[in-house]
């Protein structure tokens, strides 16, 4: 069994009387498998000026407002991507797909 998915890492789109927030603004991991979307908190922001959206990463060499590397965040934004990428593995391996919905 394969089930289709895309994993995505994107900033929460955010207004502040009626301007969008680019500041310190949390970073997104969104899950999107058949016809269901997940959206996990990474617990990590950024100011969208160091967010590379092509590669839906941090930019090399910045830091947050935290003093948090993008060497750190990128490592743990990758170790989400891998967990997930195993999470749905083990369903495949099963023979399940999963429902979006704690048992």
């Amino acid at each position: 069994m394969n089930i289709k998915r895309n994993i995505i890492f994107t900033l929460e789109r955010r207004k502040k009387i009626d301007v969008l927030v680019t500041d310190n603004v949390p970073i997104r991991m969104r899950v999107i498998y058949g016809g269901t979307r997940i959206e996990f908190s990474t617990g990590y922001r950024i100011d969208e000026s160091k967010w590379d959206a092509d590669k839906q990463r941090v930019k090399n060499g910045c830091t947050n407002k935290l003093k948090q590397s993008s060497s750190e965040i990128n490592s743990d934004l990758l170790k989400y991507y891998t967990d997930i990428q195993n999470i749905f593995k083990e369903f495949e391996v099963k023979n399940i797909t999963p429902t979006g919905h704690a048992g």
